[in-house]
């Protein structure tokens, strides 16, 4: 996996007794990866485009790439929790799981817990080839999803053109906000293909110091303060 990614990854892989291997860089370069693969082996790679929490993304031809470059037994995971918003802003980075018929030993990840709106549903997906779904499948959790979630992702799949390209509209024209108090302070950030932005302080500014005097003056606020 690369260098800053989905923290679950990690916590999972050590519950199972697993080793992790990062890349050099948050972002998920072919070179990188690669070398990595080759030094250690891994039976499971995890590809997270766009990734959380940089907001970056990759390329759907470098994905491709790594895909194509790796043994078939080999456990591909590309986590496209975000692909809605990367899908929006530029098809370069859209991935389907169309994309990844015919190769085995891929899954793809989605959600419907960010340009869907029901995160508090907790409803995500897999797609793979059915060998694949069988051996996951026995492993699987007998309670892992409730009826009321699973109602309400059917319904949202109904609503895909509506709701869900309102709200990544509304998403592209409210990034610019903080790209522009970005650009007006002086900090640079990484460029987001997700629902967030990755704002990169470096030495000007302590990221912990920060998030503690927002909590304070949002505790202090008449409106949100608690009791």
């Amino acid at each position: 996996m690369s260098a800053v990614t989905f923290a679950m990854y990690e916590i999972y892989a050590k519950q199972m007794g697993a080793k992790i291997y990062r890349t050099a860089s948050y972002e998920h370069k072919y070179d990188e990866f690669m070398e990595a693969y080759r030094m250690y082996k891994p039976e499971i790679i995890y590809l997270c485009t766009p990734n959380n929490p940089t907001g970056d993304a990759t390329s759907k031809e470098a994905v491709l790439e790594i895909i194509k470059s790796v043994d078939k037994d080999t456990l591909v995971v590309v986590d496209a929790a975000y692909m809605e918003y990367a899908s929006a802003k530029d098809e370069k980075y859209a991935i389907t799981p169309n994309d990844l018929i015919g190769f085995e030993n891929v899954i793809y990840l989605g959600t419907f817990s960010k340009a869907y709106g029901l995160g508090g549903m907790r409803v995500g997906y897999g797609i793979a080839q059915k060998e694949l779904i069988h051996e996951l499948h026995k492993m699987r959790p007998p309670f892992n999803i409730s009826t009321l979630s699973l109602a309400a992702a059917i319904e949202a799949c109904k609503d895909d053109d509506g709701f869900v390209s309102e709200s990544i509209a509304l998403h592209q024209e409210q990034i610019k906000r903080y790209e522009a108090f970005a650009n007006a302070h002086g900090f640079e950030y990484i460029e987001s293909y997700t629902n967030f932005i990755t704002y990169l302080f470096d030495d000007k500014m302590n990221s912990t110091s920060l998030a503690d005097a927002l909590l304070k003056a949002w505790c202090d606020y008449p409106k949100f303060g608690f009791l």
